[in-house]
């Protein structure tokens, strides 16, 4: 492959396209409203959310025909998909009934009755209940059923007084049987692949509840000490197996079963760097702490252990919107699947953490809008999971509400400028090997194992009423090649470094591609605070023939969540390319392309950009993510072993507009003057870089 002569000789007419370019240029339309919020303001969203999820889950209540007095919510199944969506509702019913004043007359009575007869049906039909689901199961004795438990008991908590002695009784039976299954056992440990930290957290959570909310139960004593162990396991890290810090009175290295976290507190679950996991682990020990707090009794020491230090890594990748960057993927959906609402609330009020009390009040109103523009459902456009995700949304959301009730009043948010401070800068993470840097108008990274990636989110100010854009896809920026015969398509890293520089980083890697046939050598680096340079050189390593390249590929979300509208602009015209109305791949003309003025792009050498257009929900993440390519080719194409197959360098400009891309495409220049290529383009926010080509 050569520099495209094509895109060199078109930097002497750009001046002249330039002209063509001065109207101000259209920016992506605003689909939320965002503004500060008082606390009563706060209060006022969260009641309107919990009210509106409880009547959306009006129309899935049944009556249980084996005892008229009781009824769920759902299928009734005995499974995650059926038990846990009525505790779920539960707890969000109670927690309205308990602490809320918006509920009319007639509303107060239904739900009343609801979660009386939700308690009855699910503690009837618990394996010690003598009664079975509409499965011919029993539930209980599971992997999340403890979870399960302390919902509902938490609802029957909240509305103590309005159940009977029996069915007080039957609570006490159910929490006591889930929660004695921990006696015997140490918790799980593991910080590879598939950590512990949010199973021991989901334990942990029923075991705090039954001894703070059946304090004279004979056990009572014996829960609370395999608490601070569950607590102490949830986000143990390594180092925690020499620590000699006294934490309620034992020493931390005494407490230590083993890791679930890695030293760098990051962890990884389903194969890679989740944080969907990070989130929900930590929420789970603020729960512990509000059941202490509820009960009137001091939160210990152990309930912390880790959070903090696990919540200031997590804040390196948390978004603006309140939403987390993916550095290895995702395959939960992207939105909604784990909201983090109830772990910014908590920190908010029990650590007095203030970004926690932006990320809380801003996030908020996202949830509510989608949840408004779907008629009370809380399971976002393309969930596969339906009712049960719309009952696990609002019980996360009712935790939120119950941190403002049980820990008191929040820090103060921080403004809008610090909180685009916190966690500037670059971030190596060696045991995921995932490398970041970030600024006040981006977020890179790349990751060279478990998901070989890279990704880049613009996330400059200004951007609050439309804030999605990057989705995170497994081969981003790596891209991949379609082979005759098809084979193998399995890539492995051989090798790979990265550096810290001034203002960015520079990682350099070799991969492996189609089961060994192709080799690329790639590089990419992150340069002050908008710029991203990949480049790559890839070989046959076997005679191929390569049918299709899609090189430097780029997730861009285009659904209901964004407005299902983006616009294309490259030189000499623009697209808008509409959700659902399915457009061809659009090959892109010239050197230049901007979406939306957020994301320029310069392609220096390659086989030409294209834009393809998403045909339905991505599968697992429940998306639209169309794919802006930097290279892109389908004519079938032979290469003998030894030959370079592709070579690609392409610009990356976070939150420019169309004319300052088409700017800095006139500014690239390559020069040889008897030395190895030197890439020289002048960067946005002023100055000029010098890169070396491979």
């Amino acid at each position: 492959m050569q520099y495209s002569n094509f895109m060199v000789s078109m930097q002497k007419i750009f001046a002249a396209v330039l002209v063509l370019l001065a109207p101000v240029w259209a920016r992506a339309e605003e689909v939320y409203h965002i503004h500060r919020l008082s606390e009563t303001e706060l209060l006022k969203t969260y009641n309107s959310l919990m009210r509106d999820a409880c009547r959306h889950a009006d129309q899935f209540w049944q009556d249980w025909p084996v005892d008229g007095r009781a009824g769920f919510w759902g299928n009734g199944r005995s499974d995650e998909g059926g038990v846990r969506p009525i505790s779920s509702m539960t707890l969000t019913c109670a927690a309205l009934l308990k602490y809320s004043d918006t509920l009319s007359p007639a509303e107060r009575q239904e739900y009343k009755r609801k979660v009386v007869a939700a308690i009855r049906y699910v503690t009837a039909t618990h394996v010690t209940g003598g009664q079975k689901c509409p499965d011919g199961k029993s539930w209980g004795n599971s992997w999340q059923s403890a979870m399960w438990t302390c919902d509902l008991a938490f609802g029957g908590w909240l509305m103590w007084d309005d159940l009977d002695t029996g069915l007080r009784a039957d609570l006490e039976r159910v929490v006591a049987f889930e929660a004695d299954r921990f006696l015997v056992i140490k918790p799980p440990t593991g910080s590879f692949n598939d950590t512990k930290a949010e199973e021991n957290g989901w334990d942990l959570v029923c075991i705090v509840l039954a001894h703070n909310m059946f304090a004279d139960h004979p056990h009572a004593a014996a829960w609370r000490q395999k608490a601070l162990e569950y607590m102490m396991n949830t986000l143990s890290a390594p180092q925690d197996q020499f620590d000699e810090q006294i934490v309620d009175g034992r020493a931390v290295k005494d407490w230590f079963v083993g890791a679930n976290v890695h030293p760098d507190f990051t962890l990884e679950n389903h194969g890679f760097f989740h944080p969907s996991y990070v989130g929900c682990s930590c929420y789970f020990l603020t729960q512990t702490a509000m059941y202490f707090t509820y009960a009137h009794q001091p939160v210990p020491a152990a309930a912390g252990h880790h959070l903090m230090d696990t919540w200031r890594m997590f804040e390196e990748i948390l978004l603006p919107n309140g939403e987390s960057a993916y550095p290895q993927g995702m395959d939960w959906e992207l939105h909604g699947a784990t909201p983090y609402i109830n772990l910014f609330a908590a920190l908010a009020r029990w650590q007095q953490d203030s970004m926690a009390a932006r990320l809380e009040e801003t996030y908020l109103q996202y949830v509510r809008a989608w949840q408004v523009r779907q008629q009370g459902d809380l399971a976002v456009s393309g969930s596969r999971f339906g009712f049960p995700r719309h009952a696990v949304g609002a019980e996360q959301e009712t935790y939120g509400f119950l941190a403002h009730k049980i820990f008191g009043p929040p820090a103060k948010e921080l403004t809008a400028t610090a909180a685009a401070s916190i966690a500037l800068g670059i971030r190596t993470h060696d045991w995921t090997e995932v490398v970041s840097h970030r600024t006040r108008d981006k977020f890179v990274s790349f990751s060279w194992t478990n998901r070989i990636m890279g990704m880049l989110v613009p996330l400059g100010s200004g951007h609050e009423g439309n804030p999605d854009f990057t989705v995170p896809i497994i081969n981003g920026f790596v891209g991949g090649f379609d082979l005759s015969p098809r084979g193998d398509a399995k890539t492995v890293a051989l090798g790979h470094c990265w550096t810290t520089t001034t203002n960015g980083f520079e990682t350099t890697g070799t991969l492996l591609l189609n089961g060994g046939r192709l080799k690329q050598m790639l590089r990419l680096m992150s340069i002050g605070s908008k710029t991203v340079v990949y480049q790559d050189r890839v070989s046959a390593l076997k005679d191929v023939t390569v049918t299709q390249e899609r090189g430097v590929p780029f997730g861009i979300e285009n659904d209901e969540v964004t407005g299902g509208k983006r616009l294309l602009y490259y030189q000499g015209g623009q697209t808008v390319f509409i959700q659902r109305k399915l457009q061809p791949a659009l090959a892109i003309p010239g050197a230049w392309a901007n979406v939306d003025g957020r994301l320029g792009a310069v392609s220096v050498a390659g086989e030409g950009m294209a834009y393809v257009q998403a045909t339905g929900y991505a599968p697992g993440i429940s998306v639209y993510s169309d794919v802006f390519y930097g290279s892109y080719g389908r004519e079938p194409k032979p290469f003998k072993a030894g030959e370079e197959v592709a070579h690609r360098v392409i610009l990356f400009f976070a939150e420019v507009t169309p004319k300052e891309t088409a700017a800095l495409a006139e500014s690239f220049k390559i020069e040889t003057h008897g030395r190895s290529p030197v890439l020289r383009f002048k960067i946005p926010e002023g100055g000029e870089a010098e890169i070396p080509l491979l």
